[in-house]
Order: structure tokens, then sequence, then C-alpha cells
């Protein structure tokens, strides 16, 4: 299911004339269990993506989201798909 939806939106936003990127920031080491997900879902699949490895101490201190130093990783990641698509 999460194969499709993703696929679904990849499309509409390419319908629209939107560049399509599916972000994926991983905190710390990727389990092989995760690995082999983002393989099934994203690699066989052929979406666009772009897998960034961020430091697990990279999170705000009250939740779980990105600090600016994560935040800038991905925006330079992201920053760096574009330019090459």
């Amino acid at each position: 299911m999460t194969r499709e939806v993703l696929g679904a939106t990849v499309n509409l936003a390419r319908s629209r004339g939107a560049a399509a990127l599916i972000v994926v920031p991983h905190f710390g080491i990727e389990p092989p269990a995760d690995r082999a997900l983002r393989r099934r879902i994203l690699d066989e699949t052929g979406l666009p993506y772009v897998w960034i490895q961020i430091g697990e101490g990279w999170r705000l201190p009250w939740d779980r989201h990105p600090n600016a130093r994560a935040a800038q990783t991905i925006a330079t990641a992201v920053a760096a798909w574009l330019r090459e698509h």
C-alpha cells in the first residue's frame, strides 16, 4: 500500500509540473529491516528519493524532529538532487 500511495503522489506531482522527491532522513545506523523496506518500497519501484544519514544526536531536545544541523544536511541533499535532476 505504501508503494502505491507514494507512486500516486509522485505521479500527481509530475502531472502538475512539479519535481517529485521523497526525502528519507535516517537518524543513526539503519537497521537491516529498515533497509529491506526502503529497498522494497523505493528502490524496486524506481521512485525518486534521497536517503540522508543523520547523526543520532541531531534532534531537537524536546522531540524527535531534526535540529538545525540535521535540517541543513537535509536541505543540502535535496538541493543537490534538484541540481542533478
